[in-house]
């Protein structure tokens, strides 16, 4: 059994607009891209109306979508307790990701004083996703700048991720939580294929440390952007992944040439039809994935809108296919 899951990424925008904001959004005067940073923070930090769409949705498993703002950190030991005992009550089992940009990507820095000060920084994170018993914690394997992508750099960079993702595999495992490390879109240049994630997971593993390969197959198909070839099968990217590196999986998808990621997976714009998806569930489950977490943006105003709609549809047509 593969529970379902989702975050929210943009999707609740809509609701965290004022009166002005809303009409100008509504006549086209204000689009996703010109809303106010405000906004966005008060939707992602809103983590109790977002347990209630879930339940709503009847999908088991939130997660958590932290970001750049680093407001999480704020969230005083009430807040996190309303929310443990909220997705408690509602039989909701929850994960964290992790933020991947500003210091907190700096996990993979050469300069050790900066990565030491990025590790630090998400073992606060961690800490929260503990407070709010999550079950899960996913971490992008940071931001490298283009110049240290290759050649020797690139083996530095992979040293320095080993020495940050073994301080916090270790330290979430005292907290017992399950630390995935999660696949880089391509146009970060470094950790976007599933073999280098890997061989990183590999060395870890080696160590004694219970590290999991979170693989996000939205993230990896923006590779065609560079390859100028889509996979017939993208579903398939699955079978090599060691079914014990697996708990958690992020499914979205992607539209090459448009540079489009997340569609609403109903829609079929993408990569991913509803054949690739069966496929999809039987190999998840055949991994013993525990949950998979649908991640989906909103792409113009209509859908802003009309989100509730965009979800409900996009849910009714997953749970078949994952039950």
């Amino acid at each position: 059994m593969v529970n379902l899951g989702r975050n929210f990424k943009n999707c609740l925008l809509i609701e965290h607009l004022d009166e002005r904001e809303r009409l100008a959004f509504i006549k086209g005067n204000l689009d996703l891209k010109s809303i106010k940073p405000e906004v966005f923070k008060k939707a992602t930090l809103n983590v109790e109306r977002q347990i209630k769409i879930i339940t709503d949705l009847g999908m088991p498993h939130l997660e958590i979508e932290l970001d750049a703002t680093d407001a999480y950190l704020d969230f005083y030991p009430e807040k996190r307790k309303r929310i443990k005992e909220l997705a408690n009550s509602n039989g909701i089992t929850l994960s964290v990701n992790l933020p991947h940009s500003f210091a907190n990507g700096g996990i993979g820095s050469l300069r050790e004083e900066d990565r030491e000060a990025a590790t630090e920084i998400q073992k606060k994170h961690i800490q929260l996703a503990a407070d709010v018993e999550a079950k899960y914690v996913n971490l992008r394997p940071g931001n490298v700048p283009a110049e240290n992508r290759t050649d020797n750099y690139r083996e530095m960079v992979h040293n320095a991720l080993i020495n940050s993702l073994v301080e916090l595999g270790k330290f979430s495992r005292e907290l017992g939580l399950a630390l995935h490390l999660e696949n880089n879109t391509a146009f970060e240049g470094i950790c976007s294929e599933i073999d280098e994630c890997l061989k990183l997971v590999k060395k870890l593993r080696e160590q004694d440390l219970p590290i999991y390969f979170n693989f996000d197959i939205g993230n990896w198909l923006t590779n065609a952007e560079f390859t100028h070839q889509t996979p017939p099968q993208p579903e398939s990217a699955l079978e090599p992944i060691p079914p014990d590196y697996i708990k958690e999986l992020h499914l979205s998808d992607y539209v090459p040439g448009e540079m489009t990621l997340r569609p609403p997976l109903h829609l079929e714009w993408g990569l991913l039809k509803h054949y690739n998806l069966e496929r999809y569930a039987r190999l998840a489950k055949i991994k013993r994935a525990e949950t998979v977490v649908v991640e989906t943006e909103v792409k113009s105003i209509e859908q802003a809108i009309n989100y509730k709609e965009i979800l409900r549809k996009e849910t009714d047509y997953l749970l078949p296919i994952f039950g």
